[in-house]
């Protein structure tokens, strides 16, 4: 499948997590005049913007700076704080990104009071990262505006949106009639959102409006971490425009809330993992596809089932036609709310349920069927076919969830009555389920897969439920305290590839030996980058001019003491 980034990466699954690679390939032409330039008060941050040159750097000293205005209409410069976390921006803040191929950087937001918006971008491939919203009050942190397209929110955290602010969600995009605005929101951290719950108003993330429900926004929301959020808002995530993709996140602690897909049609989840905390919701929306999700404890002890259908009566557009549930695992759940009415042509196939007491099931619907499922427990519901009485066999492994133990009957056990999962244009999506929600190989033939979102195997696992020391800005990491911990990889990297400039931000947990060299394909040395340099443990950030390397395709081999990452590069 044809991948948008212009400058392209493996699929998701591939490298992500164990080392927590993120690469942003959005290319721009490098400037042999570009500089680094160190402004010292807002005031100077702004002149120097406006003077900026293409690929120039901008680094605003350390510090708190108060009742900021910044406006980056520049394109094609990084505007950050002299270190990752250095700078406090109190007070009111609007911060206006309207050019492109943009990094915004480094900065926190920890005490202040707006009554709009702090951030609003909308240029393309426009990059925010290693931002800290903790306690600041403002009707909403970060919107993307319409019609921009390409910009990624990343490594960043929300938390503590005070109960008086203005009610708002913390990061809004807005989709384009005409225009897709495959943007990704990806690595961030959404934590400890205090409120009244329920319809409160401040989800984490809003994909759209009502209003513009039929817009197709394709934006991708993948490796977030939720916990105990759902007092800002009963929806985490509030899908309500077309083709979007939520998948490889993490929810834990979050009981009150659910990912939503609501108005919106045409989305999927999959891969995402659910551990003590509400599940998925579908209102007023048709042409959904959940698979490789897991469940375990979800919808126990709040106020979110683990699923629930709701079938809104004033809609008659969005029926809960065509929803999917495929290929997933739940584990002592709480309820799966069918809805009781209003669902059409709705298919549960290859799904483990595994409950020790309680209904599985509740308000049957006769709009539903069930095919080549698995359960241990009690249904609740009279279901003709399609679920066979049997133990799974379900093991906890290294991961810390439960999967397939050798003997499970789920194994080889997958019914192939399922239609086509959407396959969602120009988004490197997984709709023939290839990979599993650890990121191992399934087989090609559906028959052959297994039931439930684990596919039996020894090998290794390329996605885990997150930690929250796995996202976020990495100077928030917590210092190494546990020997579970000390097992995770030192190296945390994320690189951005500017055409010929490419440049390095990467936190070490501990003072280390760094090298980094860039090869072909056919594993030769073309250029030692860093050579066993001895660097301090925190955050560092490196920049390379690559304009004497030929155009092409090439592997980055980044080592730190004994951990190393290879990332894969396109030089255009």
């Amino acid at each position: 499948m044809k991948i948008l980034d212009k400058c392209n990466y493996n699929k998701v699954p591939r490298f992500i997590l164990l080392g927590l690679i993120s690469c942003f390939f959005i290319c721009q032409t490098p400037n042999s005049n570009a500089a680094t330039i160190i402004a010292t008060s807002i005031v100077d941050l702004q002149n120097k913007i406006n003077a900026a040159t293409s690929g120039d750097i901008i680094k605003l000293a350390n510090g708190r700076y108060t009742n900021n205005s910044i406006t980056i209409a520049k394109s094609n410069v990084i505007v950050q704080a002299a270190t990752l976390g250095g700078v406090y921006l109190d007070g009111t803040n609007a911060i206006t990104i309207s050019g492109s191929h943009v990094t915004f950087s480094g900065f926190q937001f920890t005490a202040g009071a707006i009554t709009g918006n702090v951030i609003s971008v909308s240029g393309i491939n426009n990059v925010i990262t290693q931002l800290n919203f903790n306690g600041y009050s403002a009707q909403k942190y970060i919107v993307l505006n319409a019609p921009s397209q390409y910009n990624e929110v990343t490594f960043c955290n929300f938390e503590n949106k005070p109960i008086g602010a203005p009610i708002g969600n913390l990061i809004h995009i807005d989709p384009s009639a005409t225009v897709p605005g495959y943007h990704k929101i990806r690595y961030c951290s959404f934590q400890n959102m205090p409120g009244l719950g329920g319809d409160n108003g401040n989800e984490c993330i809003r994909i759209s409006n009502g209003a513009t429900s039929t817009y197709v926004s394709r934006t991708t929301i993948e490796f977030c971490y939720f916990n105990n959020t759902g007092k800002g808002d009963s929806e985490t995530i509030s899908n309500k425009c077309r083709e979007n993709v939520i998948r490889y996140n993490t929810v834990v602690n979050n009981q009150d809330a659910w990912f939503c897909f609501r108005n919106g049609d045409n989305c999927v989840a999959y891969g995402n993992f659910f551990i003590g905390a509400g599940g998925i919701r579908v209102k007023e929306a048709n042409n959904i596809y959940c698979y490789n999700n897991y469940f375990e404890n979800a919808g126990v002890g709040g106020n979110a089932d683990a699923v629930t259908l709701v079938y809104y009566t004033a809609n008659s557009t969005n029926v809960l036609n065509n929803i999917n549930f495929l290929h997933n695992t739940f584990v002592n759940c709480g309820s799966i709310d069918l809805g009781g009415v209003g669902a059409i042509n709705n298919l549960w196939a290859n799904n483990i349920f595994q409950k020790s007491s309680g209904n599985i099931f509740t308000n049957a619907n006769l709009g539903t069927t069930f095919v080549g499922n698995i359960y241990s427990g009690t249904l609740g519901i009279s279901i003709s076919s399609g679920m066979t009485n049997l133990n799974p066999k379900l093991t906890l492994n290294s991961d810390s969830f439960y999967g397939l133990s050798p003997s499970s009957p789920a194994i080889n056990a997958s019914s192939a009555s399922y239609s086509a999962i959407l396959d969602i244009a120009n988004v490197d999506d997984d709709p023939t389920i290839l990979l599993d929600i650890s990121g191992q190989i399934r087989p090609a033939s559906a028959i052959a897969k297994d039931v439930g979102c684990d596919e039996y195997s020894t090998g290794s696992t390329t996605i885990h439920p997150l930690k929250i020391s796995e996202v976020g800005p990495s100077y928030l990491v917590p210092i190494v305290t546990s020997i579970a911990e000390k097992k995770e990889s030192n190296l945390k990297v994320i690189m951005n590839c500017r055409n010929s400039m490419v440049a390095f931000d990467y936190f070490l947990q501990k003072e280390s030996r760094v090298s980094a060299q860039l090869y072909n394909l056919d594993g030769q040395l073309v250029k030692t980058l860093i050579m066993n340099n001895l660097e301090s443990n925190g955050a560092h950030h490196k920049t390379f001019i690559l304009s004497e390397i030929p155009k092409g395709l090439y592997l980055i081999r980044f080592i730190s003491n004994n951990n190393s990452q290879t990332i894969k590069l396109i030089l255009s």
